[in-house]
């Protein structure tokens, strides 16, 4: 049986702990620099695919809740799934686990490549491919998310965590932008086909780690009585059931303007979303999100203070709400994408705080179940939102409701009133959040 002690983890080499910074820190050891580089990558390609979909999706329906329903296709599997994931994660050997989704997610980029080249592809396929990816992805992700306690000393993990998601973040300021100028210049096709290239970095860097990736302990328990152990304990832990429900909120109706952003900059910003100008404020959208992210995690590496984060999480919920409400209001590109980079900041800093906080004060032995909780409330609720939001603004693009407008402004204004419910909600039980040691 493994020791689920990180006493045996490498520590940091002796320049890492004579610089003192926390991002110095967690890159000296040499196992987390591998899994950052393979995930960096892989994230690269997926937001590079991310828009040449969206405007594919957009293009051939014209419909903004068709965007939405490919998003709540691929989330959807989360909820049925996400859960019982968790069990999975936390008795199975993690390092097989990645390698395996990153080899279904490269065949079904390289399928789609074909299929858009080919012009067979079809919107059903479209739906189809997302869920099927939706369901690799329930597991890879707590698989991915929970190496990191593994490689990393525990003193290190408040710092490691956050540095971990500038895998995604920064990928979301590169993807995008390398995106868009791609679709510009040589179409859809290619968008997948780099995608697919991706994968094969993480599978290397995966593959070429030395932790020992194997399950906490050998110990065969029944998979019921695992899922109902890891949701009992995650509801009861009062820290994290207020976490969840405050991620929940978000998830639900605080990022749903995401994968409709080819119709908000149709709609909003009146860019049409078919011209080279279009399709470059497309990946220039999803740029901006990423860099207000990144920079809060740059921030996060620097605080370790956990009495803090609960105030941080409820504040950053409200001012989403206020910058959601502020962008359904403005038509000017270059008022729109700071503000982008704004909500990308606080959500970011909701969604990695709560990630965080749930690998910290779950024990070991439940860490891959708490985390598949976390994934859970913020994949899987989110194609409810999305397919809601998405359906208010296709069904009242006619009709105005006032200051509240018409369309995606009416479903975005609706979203930012929900999203600062939430933040009230976070304010009543800030004696819960103070102590979140």
């Amino acid at each position: 049986m493994e020791s689920s002690s990180n006493s045996g983890l490498p520590k940091p080499s002796w320049k890492a702990k004579l610089a003192g910074n926390p991002l110095a820190q967690v890159f000296s050891i040499r196992d987390f620099r591998l899994l950052w580089i393979g995930a960096f990558f892989s994230f690269t390609g997926s937001w590079v695919q991310n828009v040449a979909q969206s405007y594919l999706i957009y293009e051939m329906t014209k419909d903004e809740s068709k965007l939405a329903y490919v998003s709540a296709a691929n989330s959807l599997p989360f909820f049925l799934f996400g859960l019982a994931a968790g069990s999975l994660v936390d008795t199975r050997n993690k390092r097989y686990i990645l390698i395996g989704a990153q080899i279904l997610f490269a065949c079904a980029s390289l399928y789609m490549a074909a299929a858009t080249h080919f012009r067979f592809v079809t919107y059903e396929q479209v739906i189809l491919v997302a869920f099927m990816l939706g369901t690799v992805s329930c597991v890879e992700t707590p698989t991915r998310q929970s190496i990191v306690s593994r490689v990393v000393p525990t003193e290190y993990l408040s710092a490691a965590i956050p540095v971990q998601a500038m895998t995604f973040n920064t990928a979301r300021i590169i993807g995008p932008a390398i995106g868009g100028i791609l679709l510009a210049n040589v179409g859809v096709p290619v968008g997948y086909l780099v995608n697919a290239v991706t994968f094969f970095a993480l599978i290397a860097c995966v593959s070429a780690m030395k932790a020992d990736l194997s399950p906490a302990t050998t110990e065969r328990v029944p998979f019921m009585t695992l899922l109902k152990e890891g949701i009992r304990y995650t509801w009861n832990e009062p820290r994290l059931r207020t976490l969840l429900i405050m991620e929940s909120v978000t998830a639900l109706f605080g990022i749903f303007y995401i994968p409709m952003m080819p119709a908000y900059i149709d709609q909003v910003l009146k860019i049409p979303h078919e011209t080279p100008a279009g399709k470059l404020a497309i990946g220039n959208a999803y740029t901006a999100i990423g860099v207000g992210a990144l920079c809060t995690l740059l921030l996060m590496t620097q605080i370790t203070d956990a009495k803090r984060k609960g105030r941080f999480i409820t504040v950053g919920m409200a001012v989403s709400g206020l910058v959601l409400w502020l962008l359904a209001n403005v038509r000017n590109p270059w008022l729109a994408f700071p503000l982008m980079s704004v909500i990308g900041a606080c959500t970011v800093l909701q969604f990695n705080t709560t990630n965080a906080l749930f690998q910290t004060i779950a024990p070991e032995h439940l860490r891959g179940r708490a985390l598949s909780a976390h994934i859970w409330a913020l994949n899987g609720l989110s194609p409810f939102g999305v397919t809601l939001l998405g359906t208010v603004a296709r069904q009242t693009r006619e009709t105005s409701f006032g200051i509240f407008g018409s369309g995606l402004p009416l479903a975005m204004h609706i979203g930012a009133c929900l999203m600062i419910g939430g933040a009230i909600f976070g304010f009543a039980n800030r004696r819960v959040l103070r102590d979140l040691t």
